[in-house]
């Protein structure tokens, strides 16, 4: 793990850092770690200026990144869509598992990269409400939840830079 990485941030923000990259919403970090969701949001707060991350998708990425443990194990938990012992495969090739469309895996891309709804709708010239529906497909694909277990996925297989 990256030395700024311990100076900068509290044993409590560590853990829901770690916590965050699994993949945890703030409802289930607060749980895990019997504080409060304001609390979490807080630490978030906190997480985001001293690591220069602008969400929890950045700020998830970049745990993943540094090798941040989540609290309790030994390694960064995957997806649960995504089994471990599965090989990283090569960037810009197919993701193995659910069948994404080109265009798909455009969006997951740059979702990936922490980019926002419109950012990724300007960048590939299509509307907000494509990059949603595209979004939409993509989770039940790969069974995420919310955008930051989809750039976690992302990650996993190869599609992040």
């Amino acid at each position: 793990m990256e030395e700024a990485l311990a100076t900068k941030l509290t044993c409590r923000e560590l853990d829901v850092l770690g916590l965050l990259a699994g993949g945890l919403s703030n409802r289930l970090i607060a749980r895990r770690l019997d504080i409060s969701e304001k609390t979490v949001k807080n630490h978030l707060s906190s997480i985001y200026l001293k690591i220069g991350a602008t969400d929890r998708t950045q700020a998830a990425l970049y745990a993943r990144h540094v090798g941040l443990p989540d609290p309790g194990k030994a390694t960064p938990s995957a997806p649960a869509s995504v089994p471990a012992s599965d090989p990283v495969p090569e960037e810009g090739s197919p993701p193995t598992g659910p069948a994404l469309t080109a265009r798909e895996r455009g969006v997951l891309r740059l979702l990936a990269r922490g980019l926002s709804n419109r950012v990724i709708a300007r960048r590939l010239d299509i509307s907000e409400k494509t990059v949603k529906n595209h979004l939409s497909s993509i989770y039940l694909k790969i069974g995420a939840a919310h955008r930051t277990q989809a750039a976690l996925y992302a990650q996993c297989v190869g599609l992040a830079s």
